[in-house]
């Protein structure tokens, strides 16, 4: 079964880069590859946000590392649009293309409108792995990347190890369906 046409030159034709605007980005590797929670790529990811941030590419403000995905929620500096920003990140992740795995040709990108609130992308980010059912809530996650975490009201609330309150499983459902259908 062949995939659909996706059209993805007229999605990058018609993206806007806002410097100074807040984005939510994903990529996943292709096939859905599970290599991001391995050491190495593990490493590479995270050496790749440090150097988009190091260079004032990029704020990283929020991202969790998935064995197949990346979440990440960033505000965005003058030097580099949001797709080359993408194709950096991809790049400098993947050991400049040495590595055994791939990412998917596109992503996901979310330029977060005023009124958005970064409390709730970081929360749904934050979330992912308690919610994909990668570990259980009493564990903390070691992909997440918060270099602020006071830019956010719901780490105050994180037990004393790191994890998430119980309750929090429903409310990262609905969190996920106002993200998910716009309406964050």
């Amino acid at each position: 079964m062949s995939s659909p046409d996706r059209k993805t030159a007229r999605l990058r034709w018609a993206r806007v880069s806002l410097p100074g605007a807040r984005y939510f980005l994903t990529v996943c590797t292709q096939d859905r590859a599970s290599f991001l929670t391995q050491p190495k790529a593990s490493a590479d990811v995270r050496y790749a946000l440090n150097t988009l941030q190091s260079h004032g590419d990029i704020e990283v403000l929020a991202a969790s590392l998935m064995p197949d995905h990346l979440h990440v929620l960033f505000t965005l500096g003058v030097r580099l649009s949001v797709g080359q920003v993408m194709a950096k990140l991809k790049t400098l992740s993947r050991d400049q293309g040495r590595a055994a795995w791939r990412w998917q040709q596109d992503g996901f990108e979310h330029r977060l409108r005023p009124g958005e609130k970064i409390e709730d992308y970081g929360f749904y980010i934050f979330m992912n792995p308690y919610c994909a059912r990668v570990l259980p809530l009493t564990e903390t996650w070691p992909g997440w990347i918060c270099p602020e975490p006071t830019h956010f009201a719901f780490t105050a609330h994180l037990t004393p190890s790191g994890a998430p309150p119980t309750e929090w499983l429903e409310q990262s459902d609905q969190i996920a369906a106002r993200i998910t259908t716009g309406s964050a």
